[in-house]
């Protein structure tokens, strides 16, 4: 009963760690990377991801090996849920690993809980989570390493070495990242264990054995391609101030609670020099251990970067053990000087100092659950679902971010490119390519966002609304969605529906009461001129029901316009030839029920409406069964 009671805090931390990192595990599409790994880490041979992904996304092997071992456990990439799971039961790990790692080096329970539950509720490693790479299971790895490797320090028992050995080979084949790490515990050995020669030759020799394991596959993967000597990174490049605005708040607070508050970075850095020095008073040891895995990674991945643009926090997460342990032991040290004042339990003053990081990660972990500007990806599913439902083998997508997260979702029958394909395309081939494809698709669709900052960017978009009509122009939450056809619409049709005077035939219709993904009813219309008018006439797409107080008739949505928004003039059209008019009529305004779809035509200065031969002003299109969502 008493070892129940003993470890039921720490049992109680493991479970509303996990609980925190699998909740709404799916609520969120896969962004671009997860999308990545999903595609071709996991649903690819191995062979194929060692030969061909990892030179161009260097990681280790064990990485896509562990990746594709879980799909093929899982039946498949399709459940996002199941995907994220692996990162979060990974990265859960890293809460007993913190316990055992503070209590090591702190020498109480206290300290072991109180890190447990800084690693429970970080905000970064929550984020990391839920995302389907290989960050949070280093992380949780690490940090096993980091503990295990201590305990090697201390103990220097034959099971404390093959532990250890298990852990760092594992760590280090998941993440390159690593090698930052067992550079720190070696640093560490040397100031630890200096009276020990025998030991410190053989822990020297060990560490440069896993980490030249790690290397040797780096080498081997990533030579034979090139990446090396061309490959300058992706991310941002090296900036000293970057250390302490960027890295100190997002490893200690994460992305969520740091962005956008440009002071805070002050805060938590000041935070940090007052728990440096607390330790430093109470535990000369304890600071060494803590700064000197702290710093090392921090340092050498400063060095790497002057030469690769790699300057990013997420690739330092393994020093999120340090600054838990910063954390918690400048609470601990800071307890005792403040009980000489508030004669009260050391928990609870310990607790107390504690307390406004813990109040900033459960505001961040909210946020980042509730928040939709914080999303993690944008609506990459909904965008692949309506594209998937409506597209036909006759069209062509083309895609502006070239994000693997569209070819995840996308599983529709039109064939799919991206465009431009990188930043350094010409404008000048872009413009061929289009060029080169009109004509082969009865319509193009263009979706998402370009990518910020490229210098190509607005070509595709300048080029479809030069040459080709719009003729849906919609949103998948917050990614566009555009549909261009060509402006001369054969005519194909047999005979009229209606005749509005002596004026404009209607010959056609295209509508679905299904709305599309920015929630409008889309109707095309084709009308086809018969004669000129003295004043220019303006169409309308109008739904009509019961009476609607707003309106004070029947009248429930409309669209009126110029025909073809302007481009068409009926004192100027051509009689004979069919075009294509797009209406969209808003739905938010639509309660449940039935409807009727009526069009015409009207003199926009004096509202005379064209006749149809049974002396109606409208004709009756469709009926409209809504059902509100």
């Amino acid at each position: 009963m008493s070892s129940l009671r003993q470890y039921f805090p720490l049992a109680l931390l493991i479970l509303i760690g996990f609980s925190l990192r699998i909740h709404d595990l799916q609520a969120t599409p896969l962004r671009g990377d997860e999308a990545f790994s999903a595609q071709y880490w996991s649903d690819l041979p191995l062979s194929h991801s060692l030969r061909q992904i990892a030179p161009i996304d260097p990681h280790p092997p064990l990485t896509f090996f562990l990746f594709r071992v879980w799909a093929l456990a899982l039946g498949g990439i399709d459940s996002v849920f199941s995907l994220r799971f692996l990162s979060a039961l990974g990265n859960t790990v890293g809460i007993a690993a913190m316990y055992g790692l503070a209590y090591l080096v702190g020498g109480s329970r206290r300290a072991g809980l109180f890190a447990a539950l800084i690693w429970a509720l970080h905000p970064y490693l929550i984020w990391h989570s839920q995302d389907y790479r290989n960050y949070a299971i280093w992380s949780g790895a690490s940090v096993v390493t980091l503990w295990l490797g201590l305990r090697l320090i201390r103990h220097r028992r034959r099971r404390d070495w093959l532990l250890y050995l298990c852990a760092a080979f594992f760590a280090a084949l998941t993440f390159y990242g690593e090698i930052l790490n067992l550079l720190a515990l070696l640093f560490l050995a040397l100031l630890l264990a200096r009276d020990n020669g025998a030991f410190l030759r053989r822990f020297i020799m060990v560490q440069l054995f896993v980490m030249a394991i790690a290397v040797f596959c780096f080498v081997v993967l990533l030579i034979p391609s090139g990446f090396i000597g061309s490959y300058g990174g992706n991310l941002e490049a090296f900036a000293p101030i970057d250390y302490f605005v960027r890295f100190v708040p997002t490893l200690t607070l994460g992305e969520v609670s740091s962005s956008g508050r440009p002071g805070l970075w002050l805060f938590v850095t000041i935070a940090h020099a007052i728990a440096a020095l607390l330790i430093w008073r109470g535990s000369k040891r304890q600071l060494i251990i803590v700064m000197t895995l702290l710093l090392v990674p921090l340092l050498l991945l400063g060095g790497a970067a002057t030469q690769r643009d790699i300057f990013n926090p997420r690739y330092v997460l393994g020093t999120v053990p340090a600054f838990a342990l910063l954390m918690t032991f400048g609470s601990l040290h800071g307890s005792v000087h403040l009980r000489k004042v508030v004669p009260v339990r050391r928990t609870l003053l310990a607790s107390l100092m504690l307390s406004p990081w813990i109040m900033v990660a459960v505001c961040s972990a909210h946020a980042y659950f509730n928040d939709v500007a914080l999303r993690k990806a944008p609506a990459w599913d909904q965008l692949g679902d309506f594209l998937t439902s409506r597209v036909t083998e006759n069209d062509l997508v083309i895609q502006l971010s070239v994000d693997p997260a569209f070819g995840y979702y996308y599983a529709g029958s039109a064939r799919d490119i991206a465009l431009p394909a990188h930043p350094a395309q010409p404008i000048d081939e872009i413009v061929a390519r289009l060029a080169e494809l009109r004509g082969g698709y009865e319509s193009v669709y263009v979706v998402a966002h370009e990518q910020a900052g490229w210098p190509n960017a607005g070509a595709v978009e300048g080029w479809m609304r030069d040459n080709l009509q719009e003729v849906l122009h919609s949103d998948a939450a917050d990614l566009p969605i555009r549909q261009y056809m060509e402006w001369s619409v054969p005519d194909a049709f047999e005979g009229q529906l209606a005749q509005f005077g002596n004026v404009v035939a209607l010959v056609g219709f295209e509508f679905s009461s299904d709305p599309t993904a920015s929630g409008e009813l889309l109707l095309w219309v084709y009308w086809k001129p018969i004669s000129t008018t003295a004043v220019s006439l303006k169409s309308f797409a109008h739904i009509y029901g019961d009476f609607n107080p707003a309106s004070g008739s029947r009248l429930w949505s409309q669209h009126d316009k110029f025909p073809q928004d302007g481009r068409l003039d009926t004192g100027r059209w051509q009689a004979g030839t069919v075009y294509r008019d797009v209406y969209y009529l808003p739905t938010e305004k639509l309660e449940e029920g039935n409807y009727q779809l009526s069009v015409g035509w009207y003199d926009p200065i004096g509202g005379e409406r064209l006749l149809l031969s049974d002396g109606s002003s409208a004709y009756l299109l469709d009926a409209v069964d809504y059902a509100a969502p």
